[in-house]
């Protein structure tokens, strides 16, 4: 990994990467601004005879390209923290095939449901998002029935989580309170997908937030509290069927590097290709298609993985003929409350369900404000970037409205 510029600090004083400094909220904030540039990108281009594989590389190079405009004193990694993934119909997530894969050849026609997900970092602060939509939809040609719950659930079960994650709440709260967000629509969170608190460098945390989790999971899980300061990848998955995910056998593109583990490998291959993804990616996640030789690539990823040297995102799939919805959007735990960073709408009037939330306590909690009436040193915080020179403007909007 290239060498990276630090928040100035004393010789004296020990430096927490991870404190949401201005600095570092500057970072967030710019790697936020990619993100969502770069799904609007894809959401635009989105269309009745629109190829995935060229949809995958049109998020990619937009992340690639915008981040090439920002932090350009010093030797800082930027660009792409997760790849762009174009998921239709039954495929849930991870979907970012290769030309030569079956999917690869996969063209979107219209009412297919299509989820968009990918990720930027600057610096290593990551900012990742994910929307789903319905190729043609609008106000004049709406979703409706089953495709329109499940939407709305998705919407409702975020609004529930975001409100939740607050300084003492735990994880264990924003997973109950999702389910009951879920069923009120008579919807299923995907079973196990989980939510990561995100650090420098560091996709998954040590803090978690599951979804649907079965017996056994929910045994061995541990509540863990929510501090301020912390950051985290907020990722909702709701489905019409059973929220069974399944892996087929559509092949994995998509790994990041395990730091903390070590094996010599055997074939010359798999060294290049681990050494490729060390040296452009880092510790973020990274896909096959990004190599100019793809065919080396799968070769050489067999052996990384077998070893551990790197973790797989598997393609799931949900049941044939049910609808999965999935927004993911990044938020920073602040005192005046949580700042969600990323994230996309539908067109107003473009789903509607005729359900609507039933359960008391989710009403009161959807009539809360996110962010907390008082104010607080965050509010210097926000006002220190709104004089960075590398915070975008569509950020600093975002960052004068939590200031005032």
């Amino acid at each position: 990994m290239a060498p990276v510029e630090k928040d100035h600090v004393d010789s004296d004083t020990e430096f927490d990467e991870n404190e949401l400094t201005s600095v570092v909220v500057t970072k967030y904030q710019t790697a936020a601004d990619i993100a969502n540039k770069a799904l609007k990108k894809v959401l635009d281009a989105i269309a009745d005879g629109a190829k995935v594989t060229d949809l995958c590389s049109l998020g990619d190079k937009t992340i690639e390209d915008l981040a090439k405009g920002v932090y350009n004193k010093g030797n800082i990694l930027k660009g792409i923290a997760f790849p762009t993934c174009v998921s239709p119909n039954a495929t849930i997530c991870h979907l970012s095939p290769l030309s030569s894969d079956p999917e690869g050849a996969t063209v979107l026609a219209k009412g297919d449901v299509v989820r968009i997900e990918l990720g930027a970092h600057i610096d290593g602060y990551i900012a990742q998002v994910a929307h789903t939509v319905v190729v043609g939809m609008s106000k004049d040609d709406p979703v409706q029935g089953r495709q329109a719950d499940v939407f709305v659930a998705a919407q409702t079960a975020a609004e529930a989580a975001l409100r939740l994650m607050r300084p003492g709440n735990t994880n264990m709260q924003v997973t109950d309170m999702i389910q009951v967000a879920a069923e009120d629509f008579d919807c299923k969170p995907v079973e196990g997908m989980l939510s990561h608190q995100l650090q420098r460098n560091t996709l998954h945390g040590e803090k978690e937030i599951i979804l649907n989790p079965s017996e056994t999971q929910r045994k061995e899980l541990q509540p863990q509290t929510f501090e301020e300061g912390e950051v985290y990848t907020l990722d909702i998955l709701v489905s019409t069927g059973a929220g069974k995910p399944r892996a087929l056998e559509t092949r994995t593109t998509i790994f990041k590097r395990n730091p903390d583990v070590t094996y010599l490998l055997k074939m010359k291959t798999s060294r290049e290709v681990l050494s490729q993804a060390q040296k452009r990616f880092g510790n973020m996640a990274f896909s096959l298609r990004h190599f100019e030789d793809e065919k080396k690539a799968r070769m050489g990823i067999v052996e990384c993985a077998n070893h551990g040297l790197v973790a797989p995102y598997q393609v799931y799939y949900e049941k044939e003929g049910e609808t999965v919805a999935h927004l993911m959007f990044t938020v920073l735990l602040m005192s005046t409350g949580p700042l969600k960073v990323t994230g996309a709408t539908w067109e107003e009037g473009s789903v509607k369900s005729e359900k609507e939330v039933k359960s008391e306590q989710l009403k009161e909690l959807l009539k809360q404000a996110v962010k907390s009436k008082s104010k607080s040193k965050n509010k210097k915080k926000l006002l220190d970037c709104l004089n960075s020179d590398d915070l975008p403007q569509t950020q600093k909007a975002a960052a004068t409205t939590e200031s005032k």
